[in-house]
């Protein structure tokens, strides 16, 4: 089964296409799938456009969140729904609610973790990725955090560590979730996508990229991002990741022998 996660706030707009465009692109491949929208306290109509979809005999189930608390939470709610709700065989997707990430990228995704890949991150780093809509100050910003990290916390395969569009096997998340417990992720705000990935990479990850073609130019409204909160998170975050424990050798073989990765 393939689990597609949807951190939702305030995504009236485009949150319905979205879910019909997935069940299209997972229908076409006949593959089984779930969508789980966690929504973060939306003060719009996006609680009501997710139900009307499930209703109606759309494959779609909503987590409610009682007020707005940020990705980073809601990251973790769709996290801890899917290790619960999941074989080992299992693929989870995570991917924006905003129509900004293409729900056609999910197939290749999937097709690397048949493969044999533990996490498979959509990028804006490989040759044939594009971005359109995302100003220009958005783009220095963000390539300067990510070159940050991988110069700090290198992950081979992986050049993108703060777009949210990713597949994990469930196999990783169970295990990831076994190392830190209530801990697996901290941050609130935006950073909660590298710190995830930097998290993710003690446990000996085997991972890659595929293209993405981030269509910016079809969100709705204004970014949900705090430019200034964003900059001091990412950097307190790369200053704790610098004394994150390191697991054995022998712990990482038993516990990815316990979870047959």
């Amino acid at each position: 089964m393939v689990i597609i996660g949807l951190p939702a706030y305030n995504e009236t707009h485009r949150i319905s296409g979205l879910i019909v465009d997935i069940d299209k692109s997972l229908k076409r491949e006949a593959l089984e799938y779930k969508i789980i929208v966690y929504d973060d306290g939306s003060s719009d109509d996006t609680v009501s456009k997710v139900k009307a979809l499930s209703n109606q005999g759309m494959n779609v189930h909503l987590i409610e969140g009682v007020q707005n608390k940020g990705l980073g939470y809601a990251l973790s709610s769709l996290i801890e729904y899917s290790v619960s709700n999941s074989s080992l065989e299992d693929v989870v997707i995570i991917m924006d609610a905003d129509a900004t990430h293409n729900p056609e990228h999910i197939n290749r995704m999937i097709s690397y973790i048949h493969d044999g890949f533990d996490v498979v991150v959509a990028s804006r780093y490989t040759a044939y990725s594009r971005i359109r809509g995302l100003k220009l100050y958005r783009q220095l910003l963000s390539n300067s955090a990510n070159f940050m990290f991988r110069l700090m916390f290198p992950i081979r395969g992986v050049k993108d560590y703060s777009c949210s569009y990713r597949a994990y096997t469930a196999k990783i998340l169970k295990m990831a979730k076994d190392v830190y417990k209530d801990k697996l992720i901290e941050e609130h705000g935006f950073a909660c996508m590298a710190e995830f990935l930097i998290k993710l990479r003690k446990l000996d990850i085997i991972a890659c990229e595929v293209p993405l073609i981030l269509r910016y130019d079809k969100k709705s409204g204004p970014s949900k991002m705090c430019i200034i909160a964003n900059i001091f998170r990412t950097t307190g975050l790369i200053l704790r990741s610098l004394w994150l424990a390191e697991l054995s050798h022998e712990q990482t073989e038993r516990l990815r022998g316990r979870y047959k990765i």
